[in-house]
């Protein structure tokens, strides 16, 4: 039975390709991860060490506490890690999290905020007779009798509006997993610490909801196994995706940019590019020119009131036609019925092709009619060449 977690289902909706490398192909790459994965990583063990004290009825110290966390970077880091961020190093990024660490001791000693169930538990839920769900919970406390708490903890520097939290996936779909474990269970409060800000963001969810996002969970992981393309997708969290050196959109990029300026400049792909965009350029210029010339042509004709002006070995024929206007498609309804009553709309209706072409890209047609329409579709591939700032340039090129 295949098993799905949080992120994988999410990675898949992030970027079909990354998931292609990380969970088929199981590429390794030269990037380990990134320092804020590594910060979170570092965090969430402190934290775990100083529940685990708690449940042998000991309470680590903040100064244990922060030596515990500095021994676990030291021994961690390494050079593989990514910083992508340059105006800072390691070392910010370590007394940002002894920051956290610090504030949420001081806030939460002396911990006695319930029972302490669970801490980073590998649970497993079936969603139905196909997949299992990973549940990963940071700590799963009992609050009072019945009233859970899923707990989970942020080291992000962004901090969400409510209607995230209420709309997110993770937590919930872990309560599932409370509510088949434990047979008492009144309430599930889904508690997020965003350690940054010293905050703590609560919600909830009733039966139906949850049993509104276990559907919506399985429709998206039958989306993830019936893939057959993993295009990529272009966003900000690429700058933290250990994939860069092997994806099509940043591999040229990986490749050249520790390159010296001279070498880099003889990069093949650098030198196309560059004459790409001279040359368009020069043409866009030409274009304008062109337009402005036209124009003075064709009032040079009216003024003269002629058809036809000559130059030294060419001559120029200006002319003009009658062109017609409709409704946009969202207001031809009136348009529509008119051309029904007068009998043309077989004659004159069409498909628009291109609105289907889109929502096939887009797979918004069940795979059945896909399947139906496949007969009277010849598929071809266009190749384009888009020209756009290169915002990870170097200045010193």
């Amino acid at each position: 039975m295949p098993t799905y977690s949080y992120s994988k289902v999410t990675c898949f909706e992030q970027c079909p390709l990354k998931f292609k490398f990380q969970y088929i192909d199981k590429i390794k790459t030269e990037i380990e991860q990134t320092v804020e994965a590594f910060l979170g990583g570092i965090v969430h063990k402190t934290l775990e060490k100083l529940y685990t004290d708690l449940k042998f009825q000991r309470i680590m110290n903040l100064n244990e506490v922060l030596e515990f966390y500095n021994d676990l970077w030291q021994k961690n880091w390494n050079d593989a890690i990514i910083i992508v961020k340059k105006d800072y190093d390691k070392e910010n990024y370590r007394k940002m999290g002894e920051k956290f660490l610090t504030d949420y001791y001081n806030h939460y000693k002396p911990f006695d905020q319930g029972k302490v169930l669970g801490l980073e538990t590998t649970e497993f839920i079936d969603l139905d007779d196909k997949y299992k769900f990973h549940v990963r919970i940071d700590r799963l406390n009992e609050a009072d009798d019945g009233v859970y708490e899923i707990h989970d903890y942020k080291t992000g520097g962004y901090l969400p509006e409510q209607a995230k939290f209420d709309e997110d996936r993770q937590l919930a779909l872990y309560s599932l997993w409370v509510l088949k474990t434990f047979g008492n269970v009144k309430r599930i409060k889904l508690i997020w610490h965003y350690l940054a800000f010293d905050k703590e963001l609560v919600s909830e969810r009733n039966q139906d909801q949850l049993m509104k996002l276990r559907r919506e969970t399985i429709k998206a992981i039958n989306k993830i196994e019936s893939a057959k393309d993993f295009p990529s997708v272009v966003t900000k969290l690429c700058d933290w995706c250990q994939f860069r050196p092997i994806c099509p959109h940043f591999k040229h990029l990986y490749k050249i940019e520790t390159l010296e300026p001279e070498e880099y400049l003889k990069d093949k792909g650098v030198s196309l590019v560059n004459k790409y965009s001279e040359v368009y350029e020069k043409i866009k210029d030409l274009d304008e020119e062109l337009q402005k010339i036209k124009s003075a042509l064709i009032d040079f004709s009216k003024k003269e009131k002629v058809d036809v002006v000559f130059g030294s070995d060419v001559k120029a024929s200006i002319s003009s036609y009658e062109s017609f206007k409709f409704p946009p498609k969202d207001q031809r309804e009136e348009f529509n019925n008119i051309i029904k009553k007068l009998g043309l709309w077989n004659e004159l209706a069409v498909v628009d092709t291109y609105e289907l072409a889109k929502k096939i890209k887009n797979k918004e047609l069940h795979e059945d009619f896909i399947k139906l329409l496949d007969k009277f579709i010849k598929k071809e591939k266009t190749d384009m060449v888009r020209l756009s700032k290169n915002n990870n340039n170097n200045n010193n090129y």
